[in-house]
């Protein structure tokens, strides 16, 4: 498929939350291909990314835990399976766009009141999760809008 226009356009969104103003950017991405048929397809993405403010309340709300088993707030390490939890949740950023699987979804947290008040507000239909060392930001399909890694909350094999 031979790429004839990609539009990317960035918007910058006010999202008022009860304590704090917080940003988003969406990205929303054009792609028109002509096909070797000569039939025109068109596929638009957009993405929602955490602003860096999020960003860093996100590592210090968690940075306060890091004595904590697996840098977790108290009663999490109850509710986590570590040995069940996909090994990429564990060791790297979960990438935007990916789609959750049925099978993965029983793995993710409900991200905590506290952690919410720091994020800026969802848009319709997404909600926030914990998903091994990630923060994310799913839709109604479970395709993940965004994430940000979590330095500081750990999983060993062996626990």
């Amino acid at each position: 498929m031979k790429s004839i226009a990609r539009t990317l356009s960035l918007v910058t969104l006010g999202c008022t939350l009860s304590l704090s103003a917080q940003t988003t950017k969406t990205e929303k991405t054009t792609d028109i291909s002509e096909n070797t048929d000569g039939s025109v397809s068109k596929t638009e993405t957009t993405t929602t990314t955490f602003n860096p403010e999020a960003r860093t309340k996100v590592v210090k709300y968690f940075e306060t835990y890091k004595t904590n088993p697996h840098g977790l707030p108290p009663g999490w390490v109850t509710k986590v399976k570590v040995k069940e939890i996909p090994t990429t949740w564990r060791t790297t950023r979960i990438a935007p766009g990916l789609v959750l699987t049925e099978k993965e979804r029983p793995y993710l947290m409900a991200a905590p009141p506290e952690l919410i008040q720091v994020l800026p507000a969802p848009a319709g239909g997404v909600r926030y999760y914990v998903a091994g060392s990630n923060v994310i930001a799913v839709d109604q399909t479970y395709k993940v809008v965004d994430s940000i890694q979590i330095p500081s909350v750990t999983y060993t094999v062996g626990d």
